[in-house]
């Protein structure tokens, strides 16, 4: 049986995910921060990708999860750093 594609390639979903988190609007569009946290925890959970990658993926998407609580007009994941 396949895999499903993001399952198989992970540097595909990590490339997206990037596009998606770069986008300056994107941590005032909901459906743009639910995609960004669904394929982090994705990333989160995938056997190909490392330990490492695996909790920077756990923290960031707890960090844009904090966002859609947030609503318009809060600080965002990024000032967190």
């Amino acid at each position: 049986m396949s895999e499903p594609h993001d399952a198989a390639e992970p540097d595909a979903l990590v490339a997206g995910t990037l596009c998606l988190m770069s986008c300056p609007s994107s941590a005032e569009v909901p459906v743009f921060v639910r995609r960004i946290v669904a394929n982090l925890e994705k990333l989160a959970a995938h056997p190909r990708v490392t330990l490492e990658m695996r909790t920077v993926c756990r923290r960031l998407a707890a960090q844009w999860e904090q966002k859609l609580s947030e609503g318009p007009g809060g600080h965002g994941p990024a000032s967190l750093h």
